[in-house]
């Protein structure tokens, strides 16, 4: 065992001098790509941070055909802005950062264990981008998120276009995003009453409740996203990209 730990710590210390010397040759600007060496690198320091125990788990989601659909509402809510709604990286964010966020389908990514792609989903990883959502989704939702990734690569242009917009509206009550605000900001509706949010801003805005688990992803000007309500209560909702953008939908 001694010998086993000699010989790990000193393959983090090698992996440890590599990144510091390659930081020295080039800095830590964001506005160029990582060459070949530097990915291996910053790919292994992922692997080594992940516990092996998590890297070990399974997800409990496996047999359920629908998860990577409550997984895609859920990347679209959080995930998108910087890695777009295929998971493929190519976004003005995504391209822009550095490292580059990663395309997900990629051979590279897939080859994650499932445990290892949820443990970097729930917490993150550290010099780049990736946040921690262990505060922001739960364990299902996180093992949903999974699911959509594993999906992501064989996902056809009919699968990455939500339900709720090709559903007839005619008789929805409308809020209008406009002017960086929801009109109107607080709504009354009846259980099983569609509302269709409409996006009239030049750029992109989502709708999101913690309360009411409804989530749009995020809607292009001119978009529309309809939910309706199966129960009543109370929702209080925002949009993600402008959090001073908030309003209540309340379900009778």
């Amino acid at each position: 065992m001694f010998r086993i730990g000699v010989v790990l710590l000193g393959g983090l210390v090698m992996v440890a001098m590599g990144a510091a010397y390659f930081v020295r040759q080039v800095g830590l600007s964001a506005d160029r790509t990582p060459g070949r060496v530097e990915t291996v690198i910053a790919r292994n320091l992922v692997r080594l941070s992940i516990p092996a125990e998590q890297a070990a788990a399974v997800n409990p989601l496996k047999n359920d055909t629908d998860a990577w659909r409550r997984g895609h509402t859920l990347f679209d809510s959080h995930c998108a802005v910087c890695h777009g709604t295929d998971a493929r990286g190519a976004t003005p964010i995504g391209k822009h950062t550095y490292p580059p966020v990663p395309d997900l389908t990629a051979s590279a990514i897939q080859r994650f264990s499932d445990g290892a792609l949820y443990s970097i989903v729930r917490h993150g990883v550290s010099w780049t981008g990736m946040p921690a959502f262990q505060h922001t989704l739960s364990e299902q939702e996180t093992w949903a998120t999974v699911a959509f990734i594993r999906k992501a690569g064989s996902l056809t242009a009919a699968d990455l276009t939500p339900t709720d917009t090709a559903a007839d509206v005619s008789h929805a009550v409308r809020v209008v995003i406009d002017g960086t605000r929801f009109h109107p900001d607080d709504l009354t509706v009846s259980v099983g009453e569609p509302v269709v949010w409409l996006n009239a801003d030049p750029f992109p805005h989502n709708i999101e409740s913690s309360t009411g688990r409804f989530h749009s992803g995020d809607l292009a000007p001119d978009a529309t996203w309809q939910w309706r309500p199966a129960r009543p209560g109370t929702y209080e909702y925002v949009c993600t990209l402008h959090p001073g953008m908030k309003a209540t939908l309340r379900v009778k």
